[in-house]
């Protein structure tokens, strides 16, 4: 056989491993993928000039419509003053030891975002040295529904050394992550009952 004709049937052979290898792949490609030519298709059908929104524009219009839902929690949502307050011991009223701290928050909303969007509310009693005691807070958060309303926070001491304390009110969103009201604080000894309304 002359050098001309082998080289010709290797270049032969050589187009033909190439072919028989790229069936494969594709092959190989459209079973792994069932979805691969149906999203092919959709592809070639959603040109540019067609008009069509793109799947990443449709899930960042939805992302959008979802975050301007969402209420807007700020520092200045909610204005409160105390209402009414005590520290008292529970066991004249109840069979219940310790001695109870009680607060009683008028709420009134500021941001009309907040309306009909859950909120929190969170109370640190502090001894008087200023050491932390007890943190507390709702039990489930709190769904504003009116403009101006009172929210209760109470807690039980079982410490009975304990003469006066102070107790300092926050509103919170929903997660007690963000601050959405002004502080307020009560400073009672054991035994008072304070209408601060």
């Amino acid at each position: 056989m002359e050098p001309t004709s082998r080289r010709r049937i290797s270049n032969v052979s050589m187009l033909g491993f190439s072919v028989g290898f790229l069936f494969l792949s594709v092959c190989l490609s459209v079973a792994i993928s069932p979805n691969y030519l149906q999203k092919f298709a959709i592809a070639q059908d959603q040109s540019p000039g067609s008009g069509s929104t793109s799947l990443r524009q449709e899930i960042s219009n939805d992302v959008k419509d979802e975050l301007a839902l969402l209420p807007k929690y700020s520092p200045n949502s909610i204005s409160q003053s105390l209402n009414y307050s005590h520290f008292v011991p529970l066991s004249p009223i109840s069979n219940s030891p310790g001695n109870q701290v009680k607060l009683l928050l008028d709420y009134n909303v500021t941001e009309s975002s907040i309306l009909d969007n859950p909120i929190n509310a969170i109370m640190e009693v502090y001894a008087a040295n200023q050491s932390l005691i007890r943190t507390s807070s709702l039990p489930h958060p709190l769904n504003i529904t009116s403009s101006e309303g009172t929210i209760q926070l109470a807690t039980t001491l079982n410490d009975h050394n304990l003469k006066n304390i102070t107790a300092v009110a926050l509103l919170t969103d929903d997660e007690k992550a963000i601050p959405i009201s002004n502080v307020l604080e009560a400073r009672l000894n054991l035994g008072e009952m304070s209408n601060d309304s």
